[in-house]
C-alpha cells in the first residue's frame, strides 16, 4: 500500500516534543510492514529550520521524507511549495493520513485534497480538546477556524483519537456519525536489561527517610498543572516529608521565570532541580533514577511519557484528564487523581507505604507495556482501519 503522512514538523525537529516521536514510529512500522510509506513536511524546527535538502526525497529509517520551506513561523507553517506539489500528486496516494490541526498548513492541505476528491484521515493530536476550545481559542477565531474552515471540510472524513476521551470529543464537535477510530501512539523505547530497570531503582531499602525523587517531564506549559506539583512539594514540607523534584522540559522564558519565582515564594528551591532539556536515551536514564513521574495535566490527549516511563518500570501519578488515565487505573500501575495539590500528597504518601512493593513490580510494568503496545501490532491496526 502506498501511504503518505502530511504533518507540519518531522524528525530530527524534537523541540516539537511527543508528537515527532510517535508519527515517525508509526512511518517506520509500517515500512516494516512492506508498505511504501512518504511523509510531506516542512523544515520547521521551532523558532529555527532545520539545515537540510529541500524539496527533494530524503530517506530516513526506509520512510521517503519531503522537507518543504516554510515562509510563516510557529504555528501556522505555511508552504507553498507543499500545497503545490501535494495539488500535483495526491491522487498518487491510496492513503492519505493528515497529523495535527490549527495550522494554516494543514487546513491548506485539508482543502486541496477536499477539492480533488480525495478522502483522507486526521489525527487532531489533542487539538480538538475541551480545554484547547475553552482555554486557547478565542470565541472569533473559534468561529472563523472551526465553523468556516474546519467544519466544512472535516465533517465527511476519518478521524484517528488515541484514547477514548479523544474520540469522545471528536464526536461532540462532529457529531455522533463522525467516523472515528482510536488507537494508541506507536513509541519506540530503547533496550533495556531487566537488571537495568531493577539495579538502577534509587529506593533505599535500608532507609524510609531517603528523599523520595519525583520526576516531571513534559512540555512547560501551564496546561500541565506545574503549578498544582510545586504546590504539593510545599506540602510534603510541611509535613516533613523530603522530596527531590525534577523537572525537564522546556517552555517559554516568561512563564519559566513564573514557575521558578514560584518555587521561591514557597521556599521549596532546595528540593527542586532544574534540568531544562534532555537528549531522548538520557531521558530514560533521568526516569530509571526517579521513583515516580508526575504528570499533573489539566489536559492531555495521549502523554507519550506515561508509556515511557511504565516502560522503565516506574509508577505515575496524573490526573484523570490525561487520555492514558484509563490505562493505568485498569492495570494498577499507579494513581489517578483530581487537579489537586492534596491529591498528589495523598498519591507520594499511598506511595511511600508500599515502595518496596513497586520496585519488585518494576519487571511487571515493563513487560506489560511491551505487551500491550507491539510496534507491529499497532502498525497493522492503523492499516486495517485506513480500509474501512
Amino acid at each position: 500500500m502506498k501511504i503518505i503522512h502530511i504533518t507540519p514538523s518531522y524528525k530530527p525537529a524534537f523541540v516539537y516534543g511527543g508528537p515527532i516521536y510517535s508519527v515517525s514510529a508509526l512511518c517506520e512500522a509500517q515500512v516494516a510492514l512492506g508498505h511504501e510509506v512518504f511523509v510531506f513536511t516542512t523544515n520547521a524546527n521551532g523558532r529555527e529550520n532545520l539545515s537540510l535538502p529541500l524539496n527533494e526525497p530524503q530517506w530516513i529509517n526506509g520512510v521517503n521524507v519531503r522537507y518543504f520551506p516554510r515562509i510563516t513561523g510557529d504555528h501556522t507553517h505555511v508552504s507553498l511549495k507543499m500545497w503545490w506539489y501535494l495539488f500535483k500528486e495526491a491522487k498518487d496516494y491510496q492513503i492519505v493520513h493528515l497529523h495535527s490541526w490549527w495550522s494554516i498548513l494543514m487546513m491548506g492541505c485539508a482543502w486541496i485534497l477536499k477539492f480533488k476528491g480525495i478522502p483522507f484521515i486526521l489525527s487532531p493530536r489533542g487539538m480538538f480538546s475541551f480545554y484547547s476550545f475553552n482555554h486557547n481559542i478565542h470565541p472569533i477565531k473559534k468561529k472563523v477556524f472551526f465553523g468556516w474552515l474546519s467544519k466544512p471540510v472535516l465533517k465527511s472524513q476519518t478521524f484517528h483519537a488515541t484514547a477514548n476521551s479523544e474520540a469522545k470529543e471528536v464526536k461532540s464537535l462532529f457529531g455522533e456519525d463522525a467516523v472515528v477510530f482510536t488507537l494508541p501512539n506507536l513509541l519506540q523505547f530503547p533496550e533495556l536489561s531487566l537488571e537495568t530497570i531493577q539495579n538502577k531503582s534509587t529506593v533505599n531499602t535500608n532507609s524510609l527517610k531517603s528523599p523520595i525523587k519525583l520526576l516531571f517531564i513534559s512540555r512547560i506549559d501551564k496546561k500541565k498543572g506545574i503549578e498544582l506539583l510545586l504546590a504539593a512539594v510545599q506540602l510534603l514540607k510541611n509535613e516533613s516529608i523530603t522530596v527531590e523534584l525534577t523537572i525537564i522540559g522546556t517552555g517559554t522564558n516568561s512563564y519559566l521565570k513564573k514557575l521558578k519565582q514560584l518555587v521561591d515564594s514557597l521556599d521549596i528551591a532546595e528540593s527542586v532541580i532544574w534540568k531544562g532539556n534532555v537528549e531522548w536515551r538520557a531521558k530514560f536514564d533521568d526516569i530509571l533514577y526517579s521513583e515516580v513521574l508526575v504528570l499533573p495535566s489539566y489536559n492531555e490527549n495521549f502523554a507519550n511519557i506515561i508509556l515511557e516511563t511504565l516502560y522503565s518500570g516506574r509508577p505515575v501519578i496524573l490526573t484523570k484528564y490525561v487520555g492514558l488515565s484509563d490505562y493505568v487505573a485498569e492495570h494498577n500501575m499507579g494513581w489517578v487523581i483530581d487537579t489537586k495539590p492534596e491529591d498528589i500528597v495523598i498519591a507520594v504518601k499511598n506511595y511511600m507505604e508500599g515502595k518496596f512493593n513497586w520496585k519488585e513490580k518494576a519487571l511487571m510494568m515493563h513487560q506489560q507495556i511491551e505487551h500491550d503496545f507491539n510496534q507491529k501490532f499497532l502498525a497493522e491496526q492503523y492499516v486495517m482501519n485506513y480500509k474501512i
